[in-house]
């Protein structure tokens, strides 16, 4: 009699508990948010301390391609035929992949390895007094990671092959090693250039710029695309180093550099070209501080212009062409653009906010300005529900839907369907106040 008092009890505090939680729900109509699952629980599904999804691919098959982070990097497809997610096993000697993923002209999906790279650092505690301390024993406590690292093994997967077979969690990913391109480094940059024959991408923490030719199947390294080391951020506790760079359309690398100044690099010539347009955000020069915003997203845009945003939240356009950059201002008041893609309505999604902190989505037009998605929140009670807390990754598939990768532990794919209009007055009516 006292077992069943107690689970009565239990129940009903339990159903209380339920009846008080509200879920937040984003500022649209609910039908066209959701997420899928890292696999089949119980079977094929990615472990929960792998699960945070910092680099997506929209792929010309129709399928998306994903890589996650954490103790153990896992390679995943979205297939819209069956509406699932299938794991494609472990990117062997990889725990993180930066935002690095590309196609090639073949179809097959280059992959960019390394450490854990959306993880704060543990900071010294007890350091040595004297001028300049806390930056001398950041930069050691940054380099200590990387030590005995062999560095970032850039990878080949060809979807024709590997898209066939089924892949349990212990399962290694049906990848090629092409080397490392910067040892004891992580690949934390990447893109493809024009024809699809050379991949770029910048190293972190020591920022080298390198190449990888696959005609002659080898990596060519270029020096250093900047050379101060501060630390502004995307984290404080993070070298300011570009999360992103692109070519452009006359085959030149475009990113942020040293004191926030976009420069290129010149294949013809092999050299990097400075420029005087410098990246929007919050430069500090009366407080005797030496620091600098770093690009986040670049996106080439139809007339040759790049879209892009910086770790202190600004979205501007590069006009290389003018040598100016037109400052279109920042979506939230808190630092950091985290993802963005361009979606097929030629308005540019984003997920936007710090790390301590709930993201929110916004999209932006330049005629338009910015519109507020709010919270991603997925509420499908009594069989599914989740309200995300950090991104890191979009992309955008074939069909125009928008795919962002949540980063936090026991992620999942979210999925928004776009085309439906923000509710009156910017705010979900539904939501508690």
């Amino acid at each position: 009699m006292k077992k069943i008092i107690l689970t009565f009890v239990t129940i009903a505090v339990m159903s209380i508990a339920a009846d008080a939680q509200k879920c937040v729900n984003p500022h649209f109509d609910a039908q066209r948010l959701d997420f899928r699952d890292l696999g089949y629980p119980g079977a094929t599904e990615i472990p929960a301390d792998n699960t945070p999804v910092v680099a997506l691919l929209g792929h010309s098959n129709g399928r998306v391609y994903g890589a996650t982070t954490g103790k153990q990097s896992y390679l995943f497809n979205f297939d819209p035929m069956t509406n699932k997610v299938y794991p494609l096993g472990q990117i062997p000697a990889t725990k993180g992949v930066h935002h690095c993923i590309v196609e090639g002209a073949d179809g097959k999906v280059y992959i960019g390895g390394g450490l854990n790279e959306i993880e704060l650092l543990t900071l010294t505690a007890d350091m040595p007094h004297g001028r300049r301390t806390i930056e001398y024993q950041l930069w050691d406590d940054i380099k200590s990671k990387y030590k005995d690292y062999e560095g970032g093994h850039l990878f080949v997967y060809d979807p024709a092959v590997g898209d066939k077979e089924v892949y349990l969690p212990e399962a290694n990913a049906n990848v090629k090693d092409l080397g490392v391109p910067v040892p004891g480094n992580s690949i934390y940059a990447m893109t493809i250039n024009n024809d699809a024959s050379k991949i770029y991408g910048i190293s972190y923490p020591d920022a080298e710029f390198f190449e990888y030719d696959m005609a002659a199947s080898q990596f060519v390294r270029h020096g250093k695309w900047m050379e101060k080391v501060v630390y502004p951020g995307p984290e404080r506790s993070w070298r300011a180093v570009p999360r992103a760079i692109a070519c452009g359309e006359d085959g030149r690398i475009w990113s942020s550099s040293d004191n926030g100044l976009m420069q290129a690099f010149n294949p013809q010539t092999g050299k990097f070209e400075p420029s005087n347009m410098r990246v929007p955000g919050e430069y500090w020069e009366v407080q005797n501080y030496d620091g600098f915003p770093v690009i986040e997203q670049i996106i080439v845009d139809a007339d040759g212009t790049f879209v892009a945003t910086s770790s202190d939240g600004f979205v501007f356009r590069v006009v290389p062409q003018a040598d100016n950059i037109v400052n279109y201002g920042k979506p939230r008041v808190e630092r950091r653009v985290r993802a963005m893609t361009k979606g097929m309505d030629g308005r540019y999604y984003m997920i936007c906010g710090e790390k301590d902190n709930v993201c929110r989505m916004f999209s932006f037009a330049p005629q338009e300005g910015f519109l507020d998605y709010g919270v991603l929140g997925v509420d499908r009670s009594p069989y599914y529900a989740k309200i995300a807390y950090q991104f890191d990754s979009m992309c955008t598939g074939k069909d125009g839907a928008i795919f962002i990768g949540e980063s936090d532990r026991r992620a999942k794919l979210f999925i928004y369907i776009p085309g439906g209009e923000i509710f009156k007055g910017c705010l979900n009516p539904t939501n508690p106040r």
